[in-house]
């Protein structure tokens, strides 16, 4: 019987969309994506991709497969509205944890064929996300491709929250190591990535592909019915006229500059004649300005209708039937309801600045950033002169640049194709430990990437490691791996190796050992950690390979304190190589500690030879 020949397939990764829409059927923006390009991947382009779905089991920490159905079944949930009853949406995701496919059906297709793993949404909140992607390459050889939607929260971190700029930071400063390539919406958002990756890792070649999100929505919508005035009767009045603004309700959307330009309006104007602002979006983080100003002016409130979610012909209705759209953001990647807008037919009023200009092209009307007058002035224009308005109408669909969601598919689909294995060269390339610099072994409150954080992830090895914590990271019970791999130019010398552990709630025995090469390097280290003991162990080497490692063994591990349902091994906190003459950075990492300038250094000090050494090792 003959094998068939291996095929190259795409592997689409839905994490992040099964965990928005278990709270919400409605998509926005990303999910919005993901669900137009993995519908066309599976209807229209199945033949070239033959693709299957998964998403990742953080509590198992697995991939689960998802059935084609299914994910079909959630494509036509999202553009249904209410048609699909709540608890037929429900059930939907019932059959998501419990797969009707076998266990040994995805490591069956990844045997036989070649896999690109897509990831069309966001995985920085995922724990361990990165070391599930090295075993699966390193296990089956997948190729890895996310989508990077933008890094606002590197360059506006002050309209994000501190711990999601932590988190993304982490994520980031590890991305071009375990990523073979990505695509991003804008030529903006390349050039933000590739400027932040340089300035910490610019010897990095990252291939990066934008692709424009220029996507026709109506014609997506043609398929359905779209809706009349009638439709949103029950939002603005038939004889209303109306100024739509699609954004989620945050600090970054900026909508105070929009209150208060309608502040003006109304003070300039008849307020009869001053239309609504209907601004739809979910609410997001720090709101609180903008909420307490139109609290303030009841008079203002009466003129600001706020939404958080409608259907798909609702939202078409809308675009369809308002004056014109507005859309204000402090910093953007693409802007899809700019897109949208265009897709209906809707003049949008955007300011000039990052990828907005891409999205808007020469078909929007543009105001100066952050510009309360010009806005206003632009504002008056588009309200009020009804005949410069219907003029830009005109320009704006003469000069719209949009293509079908089948196309924008196709595009995703041939270069994610196109692309090569590269994230095992850069790692063997560019992945070094430092030397007489201590590596904290934890998340960071660094607000901006740098190899540090990598490292943290990067040194890790396997699958045996919980979530990193701030103070530290726990291993799961049985063996857990940290590579170090060395610089070429401490090759042949006499190292030190610091490594700092404390122990969890039970006595714990431990076996630690140096390998090189995939060569034990002597005889191995063993302690029994008592109840939450801080030790530090100090290795003495030579090293004529830079493929080094550490192992510790934890046998069964231990519970953690309740609540927490963890079983731990031993908290891995701090490690440092260094040079054995350089005394400097040995008191460093000495003095550094409360438990190691204790009168007696709570530490084991060993002398270790490689394992054709004639010596035995032996404490010092």
């Amino acid at each position: 019987m003959t094998t068939p020949p291996r095929t190259t397939r795409l592997m689409f990764d839905v994490t992040d969309l099964i965990q928005y829409m278990r709270d919400s059927r409605i998509p926005t923006g990303i999910q919005r994506v993901q669900l137009q390009i993995i519908y066309f991947a599976l209807t229209e382009y199945d033949a070239q991709v033959n693709p299957i779905i998964v998403h990742f089991d953080r509590a198992g920490s697995k991939w689960i497969p998802v059935e084609t159905e299914i994910f079909l079944a959630l494509h036509n949930a999202a553009e249904s509205g209410d048609a699909m009853l709540e608890e037929d949406f429900q059930e939907l995701f019932k059959r998501v944890d419990n797969p009707a496919l076998p266990q040994d059906f995805l490591d069956q297709e990844l045997r036989a064929n070649d896999f690109i793993l897509v990831n069309l949404g966001s995985s920085w909140w995922i724990e361990n996300y990165f070391l599930k992607i090295r075993e699966l390459r390193t296990k089956y050889g997948i190729r890895y491709v996310p989508m990077i939607h933008d890094v606002i929260p590197l360059m506006t971190p002050q309209y994000c929250s501190q711990p999601l700029v932590e988190e993304f930071c982490q994520w980031f400063s590890t991305l071009p190591f375990e990523v073979d390539g990505a695509i991003t919406n804008s030529q903006w958002s390349a050039m933000d990535i590739r400027h932040r990756i340089a300035e910490f890792l610019p010897e990095a070649i990252f291939p990066l592909h934008p692709i424009p999100l220029n996507g026709d929505m109506r014609r997506d919508f043609s398929a359905r019915a779209v809706a009349t005035k009638d439709t949103i009767g029950n939002l603005v009045a038939p004889d209303c006229p109306f100024v739509l603004c699609v954004a989620t309700l945050e600090i970054r959307k900026n909508h105070l500059l929009l209150f208060q330009a309608w502040e003006k309006l109304l003070e300039n104007h008849n307020a009869n004649d001053v239309p609504v602002l209907v601004c739809l979006g979910k609410a997001g983080w720090l709101f609180d300005e903008a909420t307490e100003f139109l609290r303030a002016r009841p008079a203002l409130s009466a003129k600001i209708l706020l939404i958080s979610s409608v259907s798909d012909q609702s939202l078409a209705a809308l675009y369809q039937h308002c004056l014109f759209t507005v859309f204000n953001t402090f910093y953007e990647g693409w802007g899809l309801p700019v897109t949208e807008s265009l897709s209906f037919g809707a003049l949008p009023l955007i300011p000039c600045h990052t990828s907005l200009t891409e999205a808007g092209g020469r078909a929007a009307v543009y105001f100066r950033s952050d510009d309360l007058d010009d806005l206003y002035e632009k504002l008056t224009t588009l309200i009020f002169n009804a005949g410069e308005r219907q003029r830009l109408i005109n320009h704006a669909r003469a000069n719209t640049n949009l293509r079908t969601w089948k196309d924008i598919s196709y595009e995703f689909i041939d270069t994610i194709l196109s692309i090569t294995p590269s994230a095992g060269v850069r790692q063997e390339e560019l992945l070094r430990v430092p030397i007489g610099r201590i590596v904290h072994i934890g998340k960071s409150n660094a607000l901006s990437p740098n190899i540090d954080l990598a490292l943290a992830n990067l040194l890790r090895d396997g699958l045996n490691w919980h979530g990193l914590e701030y103070w530290a990271n726990w291993t799961k019970p049985g063996i857990v791996t940290i590579r170090l791999p060395l610089p070429d130019e401490v090759i042949g010398q006499e190292l030190s190796f610091f490594l700092r552990l404390r122990g969890p709630l039970i006595d714990t025995p431990i076996t630690v050992s140096l390998w090189l090469d995939d060569q034990p390097l002597a005889t191995p280290f063993e302690k029994v950690m008592s109840i939450l003991e801080w030790y530090s162990v100090i290795f003495r080497l030579r090293a004529e390979s830079r493929h080094l490692s550490v192992r510790i063994d934890t046998g069964e591990g231990s519970p953690l304190l309740w609540p927490d349902p963890r079983r731990a091994g031993i908290a891995v906190v701090d490690l440092m190589l260094c040079l054995t003459h350089d005394t400097a950075a040995q008191d460093h990492f000495m003095h550094s500690f409360p438990e190691l300038r204790q009168p007696v250094v709570n530490a084991a000090h060993l002398s270790i030879h490689q394992a054709q050494s004639d010596s035995p090792s032996a404490p010092c």
